[in-house]
């Protein structure tokens, strides 16, 4: 009863506005003709203001593309900085994968030999493959006599494993040792092409080719020494860096604390740093840029 009491009253209430909108505007308009088709789609337009599943109408002015071409460059602006943040996040999860794919085997008896002795890595395969190879401008004679030398190191890989595993030293120091032999006679493309020429190859390849710093830790050995999130490492101790693993085993060479140069790209422009070698307290990422 209460309920009713309240509901009636404000049904009346909206008629009376309605009543008086659509008296008063006619009165206003009294000295010009006004159609009864305008005084109806002004009632239509104050139902649908006050219904609120009525469709709305669109304001004529944003389907000028002066109005529209700011919000839609917003939107676009957005989309790219997603799509940029999405990138570097999966660079640190594939750096982070192959990290682990480097430590998840058993340790050997001698720990050193873990450098040297890994199994082909992702990199490696996007690497030596033969389409890669001739579309990143190696003749396609080259580039089979390249698959093929390399694919014969990998079956020598995969026939040390299994004769380890026939005759039970599988993950023993004779069976890191007998890998690094074969490790060693491994081709590498970068040896194969040169630095000027593997640098052009991955570009052309549409493969990343340049380290970029995704972070930098605060009080790290990067930060004193003014590297910045978003700078491009272009070498260090004066040896070009086209992937985060050149670099990070290149901190661990030579000796501890000792002083090197590294150059880096920021905003188009090159600096170059002194760090101590070492663990430098950056998180790497990948990106593309031409030679």
């Amino acid at each position: 009863m209460f309920k009713a009491n309240i509901i009636i009253p404000g049904i009346f209430l909206i008629i009376g506005f309605i009543s008086a909108y659509v008296i008063f505007g006619l009165e206003k308009n009294n000295n010009t003709p006004v159609s009864s088709v305008n005084n109806n789609e002004k009632v239509t337009e104050l139902f649908s203001s006050l219904n609120p599943f009525a469709e709305k109408k669109e304001n004529p002015e944003f389907k000028n593309p002066q109005f529209s071409y700011p919000v839609e460059q917003n939107r676009l602006d957005n989309l790219e900085e997603e799509i940029s943040q999405i990138k570097q996040q999966l660079n640190i999860i594939e750096q982070t994968l192959l990290s682990i794919s480097d430590t998840a085997s058993n340790v050997p008896a001698n720990p050193a030999s873990i450098s040297r002795n890994r199994l082909p890595s992702i990199l490696s395969m996007r690497l030596y493959n033969l389409e890669n190879l001739i579309r990143g401008g190696i003749s396609s004679t080259v580039a089979e006599d390249i698959i093929r030398r390399k694919n014969s190191i990998d079956l020598k890989r995969l026939e040390l494993q299994d004769r380890a595993k026939r005759e039970n030293y599988l993950d023993t120091q004779r069976y890191f040792d007998e890998l690094d032999e074969i490790n060693q006679q491994d081709v590498n493309l970068r040896e194969e092409l040169g630095d000027a020429r593997y640098d052009e190859y991955l570009y052309a390849g549409k493969q990343n080719n340049r380290v970029r710093v995704a972070s930098v830790m605060l009080g790290s050995a990067a930060e004193q020494s003014g590297i910045h999130k978003g700078d491009i490492v272009l070498s260090y101790d004066n040896k070009k860096m086209f992937n985060w693993r050149e670099l990070k085993n290149a901190t661990t060479e030579g000796q501890l604390g000792e002083f090197v140069s590294i150059n880096i790209i920021r905003e188009g422009e090159i600096y170059s740093f002194t760090v101590p070698r070492g663990p430098l307290g950056i998180q790497l990422g990948m990106t593309r840029l031409a030679p």
